[in-house]
């Protein structure tokens, strides 16, 4: 029974000692977030890329912070190795997801941790995500899920107002094509459009583990 009574004397100061190294999140932390997600997502996970046939996605759930963000582009790219002469000659596709936790979640942290870092190239170095990158040749999936955008059935957003969903997923698309762009925020799972990112999401997985 003494070593009972000890163990719980013991716990009750570590608790009591964790919970005063704490600090609660301020609402300058929430506000200084706020407007730091944005433009971090942007350079982080971009819809626009720098030349080239491709399509972006994005996806990142509207208020709940506690699931990463999501990004990838697959197309063909600019010939990086000889510039002005055109595409490259096979299509790839770049990966990046937020880890351990959200970006949100980790641009909070930083700045509840360290108010002091105010330098945006700093703050987005701080920021963790896994990234990998495929080609046809070792992911065929890449030009599988191209070909299947291809003839994918268009439907666009309802503009009846019907209906309203809560907090949803949002889902980013950025086409870059030769005869035109294309922008769409999607919220509805079932989209045709959306249901191919999730395939394509879950083909990449498949083809590797991020680095």
């Amino acid at each position: 029974m003494r070593h009972g009574k000890a163990a719980v004397v013991v716990l009750g100061v570590v608790v009591f000692w964790f919970a005063g190294t704490l600090r609660p999140q301020t609402e300058a932390d929430w506000d200084w977030t706020n407007k730091q997600f944005g433009p971090t997502l942007d350079a982080l996970m971009p819809l626009q890329g720098h030349g080239g046939v491709y399509v972006s996605y994005r996806a990142n759930r509207d208020l709940y912070t506690s699931t990463p963000e999501y990004w990838f582009m697959i197309g063909r790219e600019p010939n990086e190795s000889r510039p002005g002469f055109g595409l490259r000659s096979y299509l790839s596709a770049h990966v990046r997801v937020a880890q351990p936790v959200s970006i949100y979640d980790q641009l909070m942290t930083i700045h509840h941790n360290e108010p002091a870092i105010q330098d945006t190239a700093t703050i987005q170095k701080r920021i963790k995500l896994q990234n990998w990158d495929f080609s046809e040749m070792d992911c065929p999936a890449v030009k599988k899920q191209l070909d299947k955008l291809k003839n994918l059935p268009a439907r666009l957003p309802d503009i009846n107002g019907d209906r309203i969903i809560l907090h949803p997923m949002i889902h980013a698309f950025y086409i870059s094509g030769a005869d035109g762009n294309v922008t769409m925020f999607l919220a509805d799972d079932s989209n045709p459009l959306v249901q191919w990112a999730q395939e394509t999401r879950r083909a990449f997985d498949a083809c590797g583990k991020p680095r």
